[in-house]
């Protein structure tokens, strides 16, 4: 749960902690000693991050930030430090989450729990999911669950402001939201500290979705995160989710995994199983058409056989009929002539 933030240069990496400002390493770049995914790097004063969002139950869709790491350098560190955690957050099933130590903070799995058209979509709690719960990241403030504000120069003066939400002065978790147009009624009590470079349309489409008069979505109307990261998203490699990558431009510090190339024997015994797959489909469809055609016979034979006996009902009647009449005359001829 370290975030160690550093300039790239062409030949060294530097980060803002140093260890001995007078000894004789005075000069030498200071490195955190920490494993590749804890280290997050600044290239040119701004660094990415992206969220893959479902609307609705849809096809997850990027939204790319901007991070102003210059200006808000605490903030920003907060915001990755959850991105990059692998844990996934859960919707609580009995009551709500109190204690902070048992849940690990994440954006992963949370949804936009309050949505006002035209002002803003608000995320981030991964404890509550209804905007009472969430808390900072434990190396923000020294494990506290706020931080205080840290600067107010960012104006909420268009849409796609990345921002922090509060519950007043200095009390800064985990919830953000993303303004969708003017909001200058908020600076001064709100830190923004980014913007959507990409993937506003995205934004757009969470605000048109199904609330209630609390701006809460309807349930078959959640926009959940399904995952987050540092980068732009765009490669799993260089920018992926959970990954400690830096942003777009920068060089991975992850080593790409070499492909492991499958045999012949391997490849050819796959298509033989397709192959065997694609006839047993095959047969099964054959005969499957021929139980169907079987049926339409029966059931051919089954409505000539009801035609007949009605036709023979009909003629039985008829014929019946003309007997009956036969007998009448005869019997009224017999009485004439007596």
């Amino acid at each position: 749960w370290t975030t160690v933030r550093g300039i790239l240069s062409r030949d060294k990496i530097s980060t803002h902690h140093t260890e001995d400002t007078h000894g004789p390493d005075a000069d030498r770049p200071y490195v955190w000693p920490l494993p590749p995914e804890r280290v997050s790097l600044k290239v040119s004063y701004h660094m990415f991050a992206f969220f893959r969002v479902s609307v609705a139950g849809s096809t997850p869709q990027t939204i790319v930030f901007k991070l102003d790491d210059d200006e808000c350098p605490k903030t920003c560190d907060n915001f990755i430090a959850i991105c990059l955690s692998h844990a996934k957050a859960k919707r609580p099933t009995t009551g709500a989450s109190s204690n902070h130590d048992f849940v690990e903070p994440t954006y992963r799995g949370t949804e936009f729990h309050r949505i006002i058209r035209g002002f803003m979509v608000q995320g981030g709690d991964f404890s509550n999911f209804d905007g009472k719960g969430g808390f900072a990241a434990p190396t923000t403030n020294e494990g506290k669950p706020t931080f205080p504000d840290e600067c107010f120069d960012i104006s909420h003066n268009r849409e796609g402001i990345l921002s922090m939400a509060n519950r007043g002065k200095n009390t800064n978790g985990s919830q953000f939201f993303i303004t969708l147009g003017k909001a200058l009624h908020l600076d001064g009590k709100h830190v923004a500290f980014g913007s959507v470079v990409r993937g506003m349309e995205c934004v757009k489409q969470i605000a048109q979705v199904e609330t209630d008069g609390d701006g809460k979505p309807a349930l078959m109307q959640r926009c959940v995160i399904t995952d987050c990261g540092i980068g732009t998203g765009d490669d799993d490699s260089d920018s992926g989710s959970s990954s400690g990558s830096s942003s777009s431009g920068s060089a991975s510090l992850m080593p790409k995994k070499k492909r492991r190339r499958r045999s012949k024997k391997y490849e050819s015994s796959s298509k033989e199983k397709k192959r065997k797959r694609s006839d047993r489909l095959s047969d099964r469809r054959r005969q499957r058409d021929k139980d169907d055609d079987d049926d339409d016979n029966s059931n051919r034979k089954r409505e000539k056989k009801s035609r007949e006996k009605s036709s023979h009902r009909v003629k039985t009647s008829k014929k019946r009929q003309k007997n009956d009449e036969r007998h009448h005359k005869r019997r009224r001829h017999e009485t004439d002539i007596v």
